[in-house]
Formats: structure tokens, C-alpha cells, sequence
């Protein structure tokens, strides 16, 4: 039998809490001094409360029980909803004089340069993931809810860094040329290949919660369920970063590539 709830951990809660204060009071009475003149977002701050929402759904509910305690496959999806739903939705939902003030100050500028480049936001999201499903560090975060939740806030952090060079909307802080957005789209699912392999693959179970849960889930032996956990992170980092490379690449081409017609330069000007 499956002991599945809903989780009110206070890690988990003071995120959402946290999240929801500071940007609904950023919109509302601070919007006056971040940027002086600009309307309420209620647009942003509807796609926002979804993004809260499901970011509560993806942690809270009784997936984060079926994929703590019961099944690694549940778990790859609570990982991929975080990285490719949640983080995407809550960085679009954020208004760009909002991201302006708090990444492009002044003082700031400088380091996020740093931190936002194409080449750091890649290392830091390939790096993470791979340490993350590292048998020993993966085995501890299933026994403690609050560490579970801890890791989830850094994944959710690197996640928000992966997608900044392709949905950036500040001109201080820009996406890369084209060819460079096509390169780290297509590179970003091979850099995971090897944790793809990793797991799928292995003959014996790699993490030791899974392997000694007295209750299987849906019947499925654990390493049925190993093998499925590494397919769904392999598919869903392919559609994740394929369907954005085939935008951005037609977007290259209609902008950059397209033969131009004899005279269409001189009918413009």
C-alpha cells in the first residue's frame, strides 16, 4: 500500500512565501520607486500566481511522496516539471523593468554578467544535475525532506540560469547571437547524456531508498524503474531544449539567413 500526502515542510513553504512577498510587493507599493510610471503587470502577475501554484503542485503534493519514497521515474518528472514548466513560467512572468532592477543595477551589473553568460548559466545547470543524481548525495536528500527541499531550491535557481540566454529581455543583459543559442540549445541534452547512461543503463540499483522500499509501485521492479527514470530525463531534456533550438533556429534564419530578393534592400529604403 502507498502512504502518499500532501507536504507542508517549511522549506518548501517559506520558498513560496518568500517568492510571493517579494514580487508581489516589488509590482504593488515598490513599483513606484523600481520603476516609476509603469502600469501593474496583472498579466505577469497572474502567470506568476499559476508558476506558485505549480511550483506548490510539483513540491507539495502527493508526487513529491511517490517520487521521496517510492518511485525514481516520479521523481525524474518532479525534476523536469521544475526545470522545464516552473522556471520558465516564473522568469517569462516577471516584468523586465523587475529583472532590471534587481540584475542590472549598477553595483550588480558587472557579476551577472558574469554569472548570466551563455557559458557559466551552462556549466552551473550540466553541473548540478550531475552531482544531484551522484548515488550518495541523491540517497541523502531522499532521507530528509527539508535537505530534499534544499536541493530543489538550487535546482530551481540553475534552472532559472539555463533558460536566461534564451528568454532574456534586457538589452544590459542580452541573449547571444543567434548561432551561439543554437549551439548551447542543442549541446544543453548531449552535456546529459552521460546521467542518462548512468542510470539507465546500470545492471544493479543505484540509489539504496529506492532499492529497499518495501512497497513497489505500479509493480514495477526497481530497476524497471531505474531504466524509465533515465528515459524520461533523456526525452524530456530533448523536447525541453529541442523545441526552443527549432525556434530559435527559424528565427536565425527568417532574421539573418534568408536569401534576400535582388532589389528588396533598395524597395526598403
Amino acid at each position: 500500500m502507498l502512504y502518499l500526502s500532501w507536504q507542508l515542510e517549511p522549506v518548501l513553504l517559506g520558498l513560496i512565501v518568500t517568492l510571493s512577498v517579494a514580487f508581489y510587493l516589488s509590482i504593488g507599493p515598490l513599483r513606484s520607486r523600481l520603476a516609476p510610471g509603469e502600469p501593474y503587470p496583472t498579466r505577469h502577475a497572474i502567470f506568476f500566481g499559476i508558476g506558485l501554484v505549480l511550483l506548490f503542485l510539483n513540491e507539495g503534493s502527493p508526487l513529491h511522496d511517490l517520487a521521496e519514497r517510492y518511485l525514481l521515474s516520479a521523481h525524474m518528472v518532479q525534476h523536469l516539471a521544475l526545470s522545464y514548466i516552473v522556471a520558465p513560467i516564473l522568469l517569462l512572468s516577471t516584468p523586465a523593468w523587475l529583472l532590471r532592477a534587481a540584475l542590472a543595477g549598477p553595483r550588480v551589473l558587472p557579476i551577472t554578467r558574469v554569472l548570466l553568460s551563455p557559458l557559466v548559466c551552462f556549466l552551473a545547470f550540466t553541473l548540478v544535475m550531475s552531482l544531484y543524481h551522484l548515488p550518495r548525495i541523491y540517497d541523502l536528500s531522499l532521507v530528509n525532506t527539508s535537505l530534499h527541499h534544499g536541493i530543489h531550491i538550487v535546482l530551481l535557481l540553475v534552472s532559472f540560469m539555463v533558460w536566461w540566454p534564451i528568454m532574456s529581455p534586457l538589452e544590459e543583459l542580452p541573449r547571444p547571437p543567434y548561432i551561439i543559442r543554437c549551439a548551447y540549445l542543442f549541446l544543453q541534452p548531449v552535456s546529459q547524456l552521460p546521467v542518462f547512461a548512468f542510470i539507465t543503463f546500470s545492471p544493479e540499483p543505484l540509489y539504496q531508498v529506492y532499492a529497499n522500499v518495501p512497497t513497489r509501485a505500479f509493480g514495477m521492479s526497481v530497476i524497471e524503474d531505474q531504466a524509465l527514470g533515465g528515459a524520461i530525463m533523456n526525452v524530456g531534456g530533448e523536447l525541453a531544449f529541442g523545441i526552443p533550438f527549432i525556434v530559435v533556429f527559424f528565427n536565425w534564419y527568417r532574421n539573418e539567413l534568408r536569401p534576400r530578393r535582388p532589389g528588396a534592400e533598395g524597395a526598403q529604403a
